[in-house]
């Protein structure tokens, strides 16, 4: 456990300030959306027009050009159903070879983080942008993908990397994780699947649920 402190981006003893800081940044932003504020929601329609004059109105298929494959791998096999077996199954991969704890740990935070945000969903109620495809149903706000890519690769990042010894080694899957991470994070604008706000949230409610929980272990001395 001593060297997953000592590799930490974060020093455990600003995990409070961030999750603060996080917090405060995603009731903003829910404030935003929950009171529809014209600037804010302009700013989202920008946005969203800006990838549809960009790259017009996509399909979710491989095979129209590297970039749209890039995100349709990016939003079919990290969608919440596919993140949360994904998490399950690394999850169960560190409870067994390396530390039950953070096993646990990473399956609850994930699962836990998601079910928060499908009941800010079902209170908030956004509708999608109007050009979302089909498989792309339900509230918009806070993003799912978001959210639990969020929970899923940082707590990876935090938690589990600094197990590898190796530096290079590390750092080159933590590049990796970011890189897919922000490749996520666009395809929901890529595929009009959210507003601008809805990543937003959906990211800084998943920082938030992060931090809070690792202040909260750290305050108990539990890692």
């Amino acid at each position: 456990m001593d060297n997953q402190k000592n590799n930490s981006i974060i020093k455990p003893s600003l995990y409070g300030d961030a999750a603060g800081i996080c917090g405060a940044i995603f009731l903003l932003i829910t404030l935003l959306v929950g009171f529809n504020v014209e600037s804010f929601t302009s700013m989202e329609d920008n946005i969203t027009l800006h990838f549809i004059t960009e790259y017009g109105v996509p399909s979710m298929e491989y095979g129209n050009g590297f970039w749209n494959n890039i995100m349709t791998f990016s939003a079919s096999y990290f969608d919440v159903k596919p993140i949360i077996l994904i998490t399950i199954i690394i999850g169960l991969i560190v409870f067994f070879k390396k530390d039950r704890f953070t096993g646990i740990g990473l399956i609850y935070l994930v699962i836990s983080g998601g079910i928060i945000g499908l009941i800010l969903k079902n209170i908030i109620q956004r509708p999608r942008p109007l050009l979302h495809l089909a498989v792309d149903d339900g509230y918009s706000y806070p993003s799912g993908h978001s959210l639990a890519s969020t929970l899923l690769i940082w707590t990876i990042i935090i938690m589990i990397l600094p197990y590898i010894k190796d530096n290079l080694k590390r750092n080159i899957i933590k590049i990796v994780l970011i890189i897919l991470w922000l490749c996520i994070l666009t395809s929901r604008l890529y595929f009009s699947a959210h507003h601008f706000g809805d990543v937003l949230g959906g990211v800084s409610l998943g920082f938030t649920w992060l931090f809070l929980n690792l202040a909260i272990l750290q305050r108990l001395n539990i890692k």
